[in-house]
């Protein structure tokens, strides 16, 4: 079986994926003074690009989190409780819990310009206010991810439930995996390959750029994996793959041996070769969601990160990049694995408060109304 819990779980590993990806990968965005990575052990790791190479394959997290949106969009519009208002509402319900508390905060006491300071950290400071404004509502709705650059997902993952939702609308009669599976890699060509070329005639030229092309033609190649999450589901493919490897004589070794060859074969042979998502995150999938029911409890570890998926994924960018005294905290010692401990605890933290608030303040909203509506009763009778 593959449950709403198993894809918390490896939501949880996504979102570690993620985090590690952005700490460790662009050397661009670290803090200004920042002397890089040093390994205690073997220093080859950092001067011979393995931890390059590892943070770059990382990026398999966001290929991951669109093949599980996929696949629960498929498992909920199957069984007639899909709703595409109610999914976007909810999305954007989680968005804006942060948005309204980490953007404030952000233009009020993280504005930061002069000299010595890496430009990431400088994009809160407002020197044309009616630009501002238009910035502000731009990203309010996610047309933009001016204020947080690693918003960018939020977006086009609003546009691939829509994309998504019509893929099984146009693939509900069909029967065929293999057709299906096509259908996925032409949407890929046509895509990633025919759209750049037809745009790149004179008549066609004024839509490249443009939201639409961007977003529903030209979209992002992550995102493809979205389509193949619901070929998945429609098929029970990761059940019947956990079926196969729970079958053999020893299957969390296979599973651990499975993980390591698709990154592996990621990071080196793939040369991070994006198209090949589409077929690997599958396998990933299955083979991770296997070796977390062999351990209960370093599953439910993952489930609770997968709970805080989307505010860490919110968050932590802030930390990493944008709030320029919390990056040197980030990235205060030369040793990669304490400065991602430090990172995953910042974020991890801040998601358990920011849900805590939230809480607090639906039950006062909830007594202040309990109360009206006590005051209100003698009046109606």
């Amino acid at each position: 079986m593959f449950t709403r819990e198993d894809t918390r779980a490896v939501k949880g590993l996504a979102v570690l994926l993620m985090l590690f990806h952005h700490l460790a990968y662009t050397q661009s965005r670290w803090p200004v003074g920042f002397a890089g990575f040093a390994s205690p052990l073997w220093k080859g790791f950092i001067e011979g690009g393995y931890l390059t190479d590892m943070a770059l394959t990382a990026l398999l997290c966001v290929s991951i989190f669109f093949f599980l949106g996929g696949y629960g969009l498929y498992r909920r519009w199957e069984s007639g409780r899909f709703s595409l208002t109610s999914a976007i509402l909810k999305l954007y319900h989680q968005y804006w819990k942060v948005f309204f508390i980490f953007v404030p905060i952000a233009f009020l006491f993280f504005a930061r310009s002069g000299e010595g300071i890496n430009s990431l950290c400088t994009r809160y400071v407002v020197t044309d206010p009616k630009a501002f404004l238009g910035d502000f509502f731009a990203n309010l709705v996610g047309y933009s991810s001016s204020f947080n650059g690693e918003w960018w997902f939020f977006g086009y993952y609003l546009c691939m439930l829509a994309l998504g939702v019509l893929f099984c609308m146009a693939t509900r009669k069909h029967r065929y995996f293999l057709l299906d599976v096509f259908l996925v890699f032409a949407i890929d060509i046509f895509s990633q390959h025919v759209m750049p070329g037809l745009t790149g005639t004179d008549a066609l030229s004024s839509m490249r750029g443009t939201f639409l092309y961007t977003h529903f033609l030209n979209f992002n190649a992550y995102s493809l994996a979205l389509f193949m999450g619901i070929v998945c589901a429609k098929y029970n493919l990761l059940e019947k793959l956990k079926g196969r490897i729970a079958g053999t004589s020893f299957p969390k070794l296979l599973s651990a041996a499975g993980c390591a060859t698709i990154l592996l074969f990621r990071a080196y042979a793939a040369n991070g070769a994006i198209d090949l998502d589409v077929i690997l995150v599958p396998f990933l999938v299955a083979f991770v969601s296997t070796l977390f029911d062999g351990a209960r409890s370093v599953k439910a570890c993952f489930r609770f990160l997968g709970r805080h998926s989307a505010n860490m994924w919110l968050i932590h960018s802030f930390y990493c990049y944008y709030f320029l005294e919390i990056t040197k905290i980030v990235y205060c010692t030369s040793n990669v694995w304490i400065d991602y401990l430090i990172l995953v605890a910042l974020s991890l933290g801040t998601s358990i408060l920011l849900e805590l608030f939230y809480s607090a303040l639906g039950r006062v909203w909830a007594g202040m109304r309990g109360s009206k509506r006590r005051k209100a009763a003698p009046a109606r009778s």
